[in-house]
């Protein structure tokens, strides 16, 4: 990691999540805000692997969909044709 202001955040923002005031989730959102505005970490080549291997630190899930992405399954009905068996004649 080269950026020396994102090293304090993160050493800032892990304690917020290890005295459970800051979500891991929120964390990695704050993370990712900060790469996107910062030239030094656009430009840093290994901060991917580091931020992986922070992410199983802290136990974020790797892939997070946003909210109107999430997919749902839909109940699969079953109808009465489908759930009746053949009556056997005594």
């Amino acid at each position: 990691m080269q950026c020396p202001r994102l090293k304090t955040l993160l050493r800032d923002w892990y304690q917020q999540v290890r005295s459970f005031t800051l979500s891991p989730i929120k964390m990695m959102e704050l993370v990712d805000r900060h790469i996107k505005q910062c030239s030094i970490c656009k430009e840093d080549p290994d901060l991917n692997l580091e931020l992986d291997q922070l992410r199983e630190i802290i136990r974020v899930p790797h892939t997070i969909l946003p909210k109107e992405e999430k997919v749902t399954e839909e109940p699969v009905y079953v109808y009465e044709e489908e759930a009746e068996e053949p009556e056997e004649e005594l």
